[in-house]
């Protein structure tokens, strides 16, 4: 399940560097949707996390308050291997004390709380915002360049972690399909992503390998920029090329499951030929009921600088919710990912 196989949007770099040689190599600050409103009977904790995953601090939260691990809620799963900043939530009545300063959580320093009316829930995101340390660059000249192209957008792939150790998820969605089960819900749900995952990734890759990743065709199906929200096209035309140039609209591919397929005529026939070696998985993903939506491929990060600072590289840039970092860094640098291979070995 190696990234190297999907298809380079600007060509593979030739420059090489490390990531993640040490936790603060990677610092994520989650910035949520909302503002917290200062009142109401669920806590908001700011914590700031290094070398713990997301799960491991909402069990200690749970041992601490006396609560069940479920019901600490999170905005969404940050890595391990990493510096991160994020917030969780739990229900505590408005009249009883809660001495949160003195808590010692493993790994953790809690940054501040604050009151809000309603419960934090899963992808209550507005963006996460990246400051990446690439150490021992072997050429910076090339990273500078090929940092301004990534302004333009880069491939929106799922990451190498949707996937698990090795691939791991994904082989797991494929033994489920082929007749196996998964009692645990929340394996049987990391299966099944990570084949929706894989499913879409390919079909970028195919779109690159085509030279269809910035040209609209006959019945694409669109994304406005900033938003959810999807129109179908019938005929390719120079004005939704327009747009398509000017970043207002991105071109869509399928996050497969149920439904009809929103795309029609040579989309439909590019879509439906991308996935068929994929045919199992497919159908695996019918079988369990998922509804068939739309994601953007093109991811454009927002307010990227770079900095030189001797062999090292140091950018900062902003994704929105469920877009990974790394999909940027592979079309910037061969990078060498330290904490993964620290993941592997555990």
């Amino acid at each position: 399940m190696s990234s190297k196989t999907l298809a380079y949007l600007y060509s593979e770099p030739t420059a090489a560097a490390l990531l993640r040689q040490q936790p603060d190599d990677f610092i994520v600050d989650e910035e949520l949707n909302f503002t917290p409103s200062g009142a109401g009977e669920h806590v908001l904790l700011h914590i700031e996390k290094t070398g713990q995953n997301t799960q491991f601090v909402a069990k200690q939260l749970a041992e601490i308050t006396g609560l069940r691990a479920r019901d600490i809620s999170y905005a969404g799963l940050k890595d391990r291997h990493a510096v991160t900043r994020q917030w969780f939530c739990f229900k505590w009545p408005i009249k009883q004390s809660l001495d949160w300063q003195s808590w010692q959580l493993t790994g953790c320093t809690i940054l501040s709380m604050q009151r809000h009316y309603r419960k934090l829930r899963l992808g209550a995101l507005r963006a996460n915002r990246f400051t990446i340390r690439l150490r021992q660059v072997s050429d910076c000249n090339e990273v500078l360049q090929r940092a301004d192209k990534l302004k333009q957008g880069v491939p929106n792939y799922y990451g190498e972690q949707r996937f698990g150790i090795n691939g791991g998820n994904l082989t797991l969605a494929q033994q489920l399909f082929a007749g196996g089960s998964i009692s645990d819900r929340k394996l049987r749900g990391l299966a099944l992503s990570a084949a929706r995952s894989f499913l879409f990734n390919q079909q970028i890759s195919a779109r690159i390998a085509a030279g269809l990743f910035n040209t609209v065709i006959d019945g694409d199906v669109l994304q406005l920029n900033g938003s959810g929200s999807v129109f179908r096209t019938t005929q390719a035309d120079q004005q939704l090329q327009q747009r398509l140039d000017t970043q207002d609209v991105h071109i869509t591919a399928v996050l497969a499951g149920l439904g009809e397929p929103m795309v029609s005529s040579a989309a439909a026939e590019f879509e439906q030929h991308a996935l068929l070696p994929y045919h199992a998985l497919v159908s695996g993903l019918e079988d369990y009921r998922l509804k068939a939506e739309r994601r953007a491929i093109r991811l454009l990060p927002q307010q990227l600088t770079m900095q030189q600072q001797g062999e090292d590289m140091v950018l900062s840039f902003a994704l929105p919710a469920g877009c990974f970092a790394t999909s940027v860094l592979r079309e910037l640098v061969n990078y060498r990912d330290c904490g993964r291979q620290t993941a592997d070995m555990e």
